[in-house]
């Protein structure tokens, strides 16, 4: 069984995130297959005519004299561009749309901003060049998983154009890729000599007989025990692992694949099933292990163990996102010369039945200190994951159970 949550706002907005935002468009607007039978438009003859429904995409935009929003060592952000950023954002995280008209994440969005344009100017050339292939990359990627009437639907419905979409995934990309190159090889070894468990790789298969059987009735300790034992004796009698999986297996993420978790984290299972994925001879079938979901009959076929070429871009991102943390608490308040501060909509005053206009107040505040004002990049801020059977079990209070890996 694994239990997924929503992870707090920032950190889904923070630095590496972006890689998997196209995932927020997909749950939005469902899979291309589902889509196709429509085409995006058609003349009286029936021919294709469609045109993408942000034509301004490749269009000269007009000069922003817009106001004036934060000025930074470089540059300055105007509301204009601000605006494009929050819309953007509702576009790739649709989820959390609502909660960016809050003066909480529109201060931390208008700090990112600053932040990410800040690194953008600092980048160098080839990582401006690095930055632009990424950011191409992924809006291909949701190009890919939605048809093009409806890709132009999603961008109209935020009144961005696909040309504001690429420009600013090429300003994260690029300031994702100018802190990714602070990290040195040195520091990657060190981070991963200090913490080898948390990037050990497997290859399980298992069996797991559930403590409830197909019609959600108790089985007990006793019970579930004997079936996972019966199955161990199935597999040392000869029969194959996956087949035997596929037939008893009740861990419905695995057991139409023979009960295989491939290339799997194993620091992310459940204490019991970690330690058997870490302990278990290569290629023997282990007793059945007890986890809180039942019993595993595991046989771990494959373990890594060694700082591969994957496990090295895993750390460098993880570093760098902490890097890009690091300088959103200490370094921005250096490099922010004025910002202007949101804030909520005070209540209609006694008598007048009048409110007064939401979001700023049209003060600027000089010297601001720059902290993000939702703190939720913070490493210490992201779910804590356990797994097991193979299985998760984040620590939020927004989990949704599913049940696989």
């Amino acid at each position: 069984m694994m239990q997924l949550s929503h992870k707090k706002w920032g950190k889904l907005a923070s630095l590496g995130a972006v890689a998997v935002l196209s995932f927020s468009v997909l749950a939005a607007c469902g899979d291309k297959a589902d889509n196709e039978a429509k085409p995006a438009a058609e003349t009286n003859s029936g021919t294709e005519t469609a045109k993408p429904a942000d034509t301004a995409a490749t269009d000269t935009k007009p000069a922003d004299d817009s106001k004036v929003l934060a000025t930074y060592d470089g540059g300055t952000v105007t509301e204009d561009q601000f605006n494009t950023e929050l819309n953007v954002m509702k576009f790739l995280q649709p989820t959390y749309a609502s909660m960016m008209d809050s003066s909480e994440i529109k201060n931390y969005m208008l700090d990112q901003q600053i932040a990410y344009s800040y690194l953008e100017g600092k980048a160098s050339d080839e990582e401006k060049k690095k930055g632009t292939e990424m950011a191409k990359a992924q809006v291909d990627q949701f190009k890919t998983q939605v048809d093009q009437a409806q890709f132009d639907t999603l961008l109209k419905d935020q009144s961005i154009t696909e040309a504001d979409l690429t420009a600013y995934m090429t300003q994260v990309m690029t300031a994702v890729q100018h802190m990714s190159n602070q990290v040195k090889d040195a520091d990657v070894q060190k981070e991963y000599d200090a913490n080898k468990e948390a990037y050990i790789t497997a290859n399980v298969r298992h069996i797991l007989i559930n403590f409830k059987d197909a019609e959600e009735k108790e089985r007990t300790d006793a019970e579930t025990l004997k079936l996972a034992k019966e199955a161990k004796a199935r597999v040392d009698g000869g029969e194959d692992f996956a087949k035997v999986a596929e037939e008893l297996s009740e861990d419905p993420g695995s057991a139409s694949n023979g009960g295989l978790y491939e290339n799997a984290a194993v620091n992310d299972w459940v204490e019991a099933f970690k330690k058997a994925a870490l302990e278990q001879k290569i290629g023997v079938v282990g007793d059945p292990v007890k986890t809180e979901y039942g019993y595993h009959v595991i046989k771990v076929e494959k373990r890594t163990e060694t700082l591969t070429d994957e496990v090295k871009e895993t750390i460098r991102s993880t570093l760098a996102s902490t890097k890009m943390q690091d300088f959103l608490d200490n370094d921005l308040a250096g490099i922010t010369k004025s910002k202007e501060e949101f804030k909520e909509e005070a209540p209609a005053a006694e008598g007048t039945g009048e409110t007064p206009a939401a979001g700023t107040d049209g003060a600027v505040t000089e010297g601001t200190e720059g902290d993000a004002a939702v703190d939720g990049t913070k490493t210490e801020d992201a779910p804590k994951t356990e797994s097991g059977d193979a299985g998760t079990k984040t620590d939020t209070g927004t989990d949704t159970k599913t049940d696989g890996k």
